[in-house]
């Protein structure tokens, strides 16, 4: 008599490959996190320029920690954008700051030589 093989095994299926990294935290480069925070604190200071007490501290920050994360050589891109943009957050709210402490004592002045312009009238310099 003849012996019957055994049947052939089914093939396992294998678990699909997941790619390096995948499922654990990357390691993040030191730096990049000041470059981010720098960008932030810019576009902040750049929309809150009105409140010049909130914009101006955010833009000075910004551009301290764009100048620190360039300095590293990390992030490049994003803390120029950062420096850039809290320069001129900054300088907004400093502009804005100065008018609000003149109290528009320029207004009274150009009224002053201008008593026929409606603004004047109106407010009644």
């Amino acid at each position: 008599m003849s012996e019957i093989p055994p049947p052939p095994s089914m093939p396992q299926s294998m678990p699909p490959q997941m790619p390096p990294n995948m499922g654990m935290p990357q390691q993040s480069v030191p730096g990049k996190g000041m470059a981010i925070a720098s960008l932030i604190l810019g576009i902040v200071s750049l929309a809150l320029c009105l409140y010049w007490f909130i914009a101006l501290p955010a833009g000075i920050v910004a551009v301290v920690l764009g100048v620190i994360s360039r300095k590293r050589g990390v992030g490049a891109g994003l803390s120029l954008a950062g420096i850039i943009t809290g320069a001129i957050g900054a300088v907004l709210a400093l502009i804005i700051a100065i008018l609000a402490f003149s109290g528009g004592g320029f207004l009274k002045s150009y009224c002053d030589n201008n008593p026929d312009n409606a603004y004047c009238q109106q407010q009644n310099y």
